[in-house]
């Protein structure tokens, strides 16, 4: 008895001990000018913690991306979004840049593809007057305008939003490239991989003492060859890939076309802007986060964009919402089931099929007026944005409603194994 006593008291020694020779632990090392040691569970300020988020314009990939209510691109991470061409990639820098302002904060426009458009920016919410637009030649350029662009905001305002877009990553050369000639040179192909792993090494620990958010985009490409697995990749190496706290890849779906109704919903005569029938309007895409470390990753939504407004945002919902039982849909109408309409109705008693029972099926709307019905009633708003955070947000231990594994992804992880047991 006596000596489990001891044992016990000793633990709680030991407990105690730890604690304060952790304290004394951070503190030596923050005796110089620069803090590089934290606790984790008391020092707020510690690099790995993010407080602030920069929203994409569309909540359900805010969600899937940070597993939060106001999530969105992380501030003091890298944020990568590849996919293929005219999925989104530019569009959702767009609105991130435009968020950032709404904000008070600053967007630097780093352009290396020659395809912004004014017009378009101003459209989807930038103010231009306030974009810093910058168009280096090559990567190296781009290296030393972002750290140019941290130091000045360290000097003058340490304390300002700042988001610095890199569009995009394949499209800019290095400038072994720009001095050399057009023949085929692997040495070539390697010299962004090296610049973009110095570039990353300079970054990453800076980044997170800084409230600067830095995204940059990628080109998906065909690897040629390629049997089993997945055969599209990023140029540009690993460096990015590894460094980057959030990766979102983008595929087009399909289009939207004015007229052609989406299943379950009746013939409109128009679309977005009531373009003639057969029209293309927009497109839906889906966007799959292959790389998190502020959630679960592996998860993904879909949403559409509209070519005259960008991101339509609240059409995305009743989709989402419809699939989790929230929204029941019947004869052209849709019922939010949790929201009582105080009308009731009468259905069939499973008990006793001679009886009728009477309940409320919910607030009714017409699918084409969810917009509207929204914008009319804010207290059915706050509840479908109740809901759908109810939905979307996973805790830990338990699996995401909707987790689908990627068969290329999961056929690369076979097919590594396998060499790994054979040795060929």
């Amino acid at each position: 008895m006596a000596k489990k006593e001891k044992e016990q008291e000793a633990s709680t020694t030991d407990a105690v001990d730890s604690l304060k020779l952790s304290k004394i632990l951070v503190k030596s090392f923050n005796d110089g000018d620069d803090k590089i040691a934290w606790n984790l569970g008391s020092d707020h300020d510690n690099p790995t913690e993010v407080k602030e988020f920069i929203s994409f314009g569309s909540t359900l990939l805010n969600y899937i991306c940070t597993n939060r209510r106001n999530g969105g691109a992380p501030v003091g991470k890298i944020t990568e979004i590849v996919g293929e061409e005219a999925s989104g990639k530019s569009l959702l820098c767009a609105h991130l840049i435009a968020e950032c302002q709404k904000r008070g904060g600053i967007a630097v426009y780093i352009d290396t593809e020659n395809a912004a458009s004014p017009e378009f920016l101003t459209q989807l919410g930038v103010n231009i007057n306030e974009l810093v637009y910058l168009q280096p030649g090559c990567c190296e350029e781009v290296g030393a305008a972002i750290e140019k662009t941290i130091l000045k905001v360290r000097e003058k305002a340490p304390n300002k939003l700042v988001l610095i877009v890199w569009d995009s990553i394949a499209n800019c050369p290095t400038r072994v490239e720009l001095e050399g000639n057009y023949d085929l040179n692997m040495n070539l192909q390697l010299e962004k991989s090296k610049v973009l792993s110095k570039m990353m090494r300079k970054l990453v620990d800076t980044l997170g003492k800084e409230r600067i958010c830095v995204v940059f985009t990628n080109q998906l490409k065909t690897k040629i060859g390629v049997m089993y697995g997945d055969p599209m990749t990023t140029p540009g190496g690993k460096a990015v890939p590894y460094a980057a706290s959030l990766r979102i890849r983008l595929t087009r779906s399909s289009q939207l076309v004015a007229g052609k109704p989406k299943k379950g919903e009746e013939v409109a005569e128009g679309g977005e802007g009531k373009e003639a029938k057969g029209a293309v309007y927009g497109i839906n895409t889906i966007a799959k986060v292959i790389k998190c470390r502020l959630g679960p990753p592996l998860r993904q939504c879909r949403f559409d964009i509209t070519f005259a407004s960008g991101i339509d945002d609240e059409e995305s919902w009743i989709t989402t919402l419809h699939e989790r039982g929230e929204i029941e849909k019947s004869n052209g109408w849709c019922y939010y089931s949790s929201f009582p309409s105080g009308k009731m109705t009468k259905k069939e008693d499973p008990n006793d099929k001679k009886k009728e029972i009477e309940y409320d099926r919910g607030l009714q709307f017409r699918e084409r007026e969810w917009k509207k019905t929204l914008a009319e009633n804010p207290e059915f708003k706050k509840r479908v944005l109740d809901d759908l955070e109810k939905h979307m947000v996973v805790k830990y231990g338990a699996t995401p409603v909707d987790f689908a594994g990627d068969a290329d992804s999961l056929l690369d992880v076979e097919s590594a194994v396998e060499v790994a047991q054979t040795g060929g």
